[in-house]
């Protein structure tokens, strides 16, 4: 539950171009050797399939090594499907959009990427990965789908990126974990005594500040990413921090103390420990986060109806502050879009809470997920295409991946039947 204190292949249009033909209902532009771009905006359809994208490699393992990992780490994209499939194969069918030629070579270890399109008689591109040691044929891996991602979709792709999230096997503590983006690599990150939750990524991915709660107080910890010694924050007697954010200029974070059974939001310097007082209303205020621009902070207050919280923005600049929500009884947990345009909120619908989206430009609320079962906690992938997100959808909460303009969710990982995943946030 949230704070607990308040009781499809649809016509494919690639966009490039005036030159186009038809492959079975998919609509192609190009414009000379230039890579296609696809309109990932297609995959909120209900009828969209994953683009087929046919891979062709040698028979030394580490070729297949590292077409795993490509094909783990694509395929959390939502929008494709990887098979095998020869040159051949690739321009008799008409079902395969995109074709892979991988060659592997030893002394120096690199990998040779070939990109081919249907219907062009010419590469749309090629590439020469190298890394120092056989060793980091992962790395390979993950630097070939994030290549693909950029040839074809036109944005950075996100396979590098990280997923902090806490973790909790029935009976036991809450713990903070880090999950590759594929959700293959997953590493325990928090060791202090307690429980650890609500963890926060520095915007240099360096620190993770993180919640610790104990049966007589709470306490904020800041834990390098490359280390496992944490630093516990203090406070002036009587506050008790609930959770917090980091500021972008890495100095500063934004937190919530409480305080005889109110909870208010401060700035709290990490270099003098001094606290300065943002919003100090007669209601509660929770869950501040700060623009990427430093111009705003969004945050929660039930000002407007107890316990009933709402989303606001704070505007820096004019001092203004904006109620975003109307509808409703429960919105929570925004989080800012990397670009500072969208915010992405969890908001209770029908008994069952819902991830939307809210953009500033337009004003425009757009729900996200759907179903009889609790979608909360979202967060932005750092190239703005997708959102993580809790979901219980049986016994347990595990996390999930939706484009950030809907459709079909993903697991992220593939643990336990007893273990919770909660809370999850992504690296920047």
């Amino acid at each position: 539950m949230p704070v607990n204190y308040w009781n499809k292949v649809h016509p494919l249009i690639l966009h490039l171009g005036t030159c186009f033909f038809i492959l079975s209902g998919i609509v192609l532009l190009s414009v000379g050797k230039e890579a296609f771009a696809i309109d990932y905006i297609e995959i909120t359809n209900p009828k969209f399939i994953p683009v087929k994208v046919g891979v062709a490699y040698g028979a030394a393992p580490e070729e297949a090594e590292i077409n795993s990992v490509f094909k783990a780490n694509l395929e959390k994209v939502l929008y494709f499907q990887i098979i095998p499939a020869t040159k051949q194969e690739f321009e008799q069918s008409d079902s395969i959009v995109f074709h892979l030629d991988l060659v592997f070579k030893n002394n120096p270890v690199e990998l040779k990427s070939t990109l081919w399109s249907h219907g062009k008689s010419s590469p749309v591109s090629q590439e020469l990965f190298k890394i120092q040691e056989k060793k980091d044929l992962r790395e390979l891996g993950l630097r070939l789908a994030d290549w693909f991602v950029e040839k074809t979709l036109k944005f950075k792709g996100a396979a590098t990126s990280q997923i902090a999230y806490t973790a909790q096997k029935t009976n036991r503590r809450k713990n903070i974990l880090l999950s590759s983006y594929d959700g293959t690599v997953i590493k325990r990150f928090s060791y202090n005594l307690g429980s650890n939750n609500l963890s926060s990524w520095s915007f240099d991915n360096n620190n993770i500040l993180y919640t610790t709660f104990t049966r007589s107080t709470a306490q904020l910890a800041i834990q390098p990413t490359i280390r496992l010694r944490a630093k516990i924050l203090a406070f002036p007697s009587g506050f008790q921090p609930l959770g917090a954010s980091w500021h972008p200029d890495g100095k500063s974070i934004l937190l919530t103390l409480m305080k005889q059974g109110n909870a208010d939001i401060f700035s709290y310097s990490l270099s003098d420990a001094k606290l300065e007082e943002i919003f100090a209303w007669k209601s509660l205020e929770t869950s501040p986060q700060m623009s990427p621009d430093e111009q705003k902070i969004t945050f929660v207050s039930d000002s407007a109806y107890p316990r009933r919280p709402q989303i606001y923005i704070h505007n820096l600049t004019s001092k203004k502050t904006e109620r975003v929500t109307f509808r409703g009884n429960y919105n929570s947990s925004p989080k800012w879009s990397p670009d500072g345009t969208k915010l992405v909120y969890e908001r209770q619908k029908k008994g069952f809470f819902q991830i939307y989206k809210y953009n500033l430009l337009t004003r425009r609320h757009t729900q996200l997920t759907f179903g009889r079962h609790d979608s909360e906690k979202p967060d932005w992938s750092p190239n703005g295409k997708q959102i993580v997100f809790s979901a219980k959808k049986k016994k347990v909460p595990k996390l999930y991946y939706i484009s950030s303009f809907g459709g079909r969710a993903i697991r992220v990982t593939k643990s336990a039947n007893d273990i919770a995943e909660t809370n999850p946030v992504w690296s920047k």
